[in-house]
């Protein structure tokens, strides 16, 4: 059996002809397995995509858009967009797709794919840098375009090197990420260890070291102002804890039937994987103050505005501004 990692196997073979091999794995075993995995592949990809859009669409109609976890949420739904998308097509269209356009799609692939992971990343150090801060941010548009370069630059200085490497004529072709050759994405063992699981290993354990600091934070908090600023962030940071805690929960279980060498599993880890977007609905979307505001926004655009303005009440922000000032 091949040791390759769980959703890169399904996605490339589910579809692969019967006279391919790869490595000393036996195709007569994996051609029939896998296939019959292929419509709940699809499905999954397409509902995540669904699940994807809709957080999108939501946090633009209540205008949690406009804070900067609301922003952060977004990006990397977008980024989940475009990477299943086009995992969807390389998964229906590979024998139609030129090498060219595939190449091209791999990279992309790959890009959105480990920014994903990044902006996890960035989620994490920010709930970090402003737990405990008893006076809002006012400078927030600011922040977001730091992370955004920081983000981004991070998933550049992996994606660069690696197709770099692809096209160099001096890198042996076992450590070539091959773009485009089985695929629409990274081919082979080596290729998902060094270019995809190694960079999402190290932020996910920035993640932790980041979780443990915010925690540690949390505990020290003891007067009144700091409670105040503290219950600003918790559920953000719940929120945050849990994203990547499933997130990194589903990348150790691409290394189980590797270890194991249980071949089922491969496709358990690999329909895991296909449902990142279904993991941010349900965490960011499937909760009360985001479905209260979703029904009151539905009801309030049904009902007419009353002429009479009432007073609002103070936000927790305010409250927090006037004990400090």
């Amino acid at each position: 059996m091949e040791n390759s990692t769980s959703f890169s196997t399904i996605i490339t073979e589910v579809y692969q002809s019967a006279n391919t091999t790869d490595g000393n794995f036996n195709n007569t075993i994996q051609k029939p397995v896998l296939s019959s995995y292929y419509p709940i592949l699809a499905a999954e990809l397409g509902l995540s995509v669904l699940c994807s859009v809709l957080l999108i669409i939501i946090y633009v109609i209540i205008g949690e858009h406009r804070t900067l976890p609301g922003k952060n949420v977004i990006s990397i739904s977008l980024c989940l967009i475009v990477t299943y998308i086009l995992l969807t097509v390389d998964l229906l269209l590979r024998n139609r797709i030129s090498f060219g356009v595939c190449f091209a799609m791999g990279v992309t692939v790959q890009t959105f794919f480990l920014a994903t992971f990044f902006w996890t990343n960035v989620m994490s150090y920010d709930i970090m840098k402003t737990m405990g801060m008893v006076k809002a941010d006012t400078n927030k548009t600011s922040k977001f375009w730091k992370y955004s370069v920081y983000a981004w630059l991070m998933t550049m200085a992996c994606v660069l090197p690696a197709v770099v490497i692809d096209l160099s004529d001096f890198v042996p072709e076992v450590y070539k990420p091959k773009f485009g050759v089985k695929k629409c994405w990274l081919t082979g063992q080596i290729a998902f260890l060094v270019y995809f699981n190694l960079p999402v290993g190290l932020t996910l354990l920035a993640n932790c070291i980041f979780f443990m600091v915010t925690a540690r934070t949390i505990i020290r908090v003891r007067n009144a102002t700091a409670i105040l600023a503290d219950n600003r962030h918790k559920k953000r940071f719940r929120l945050c804890m849990k994203l990547v805690l499933i997130m990194g929960l589903v990348w150790i279980a691409e290394f189980i039937p590797w270890i194991t060498g249980i071949y089922y599993l491969y496709a358990v880890a690999g329909m895991l994987n296909c449902l990142h977007g279904v993991y941010l609905f349900l965490i960011f979307v499937c909760k009360r103050r985001i479905l209260t505001q979703v029904g009151m926004t539905c009801l309030s655009s049904r009902v007419p505005t009353s002429p009479i303005k009432k007073k609002q009440s103070p936000s927790l922000d305010t409250i927090t501004t006037t004990i400090t000032t």
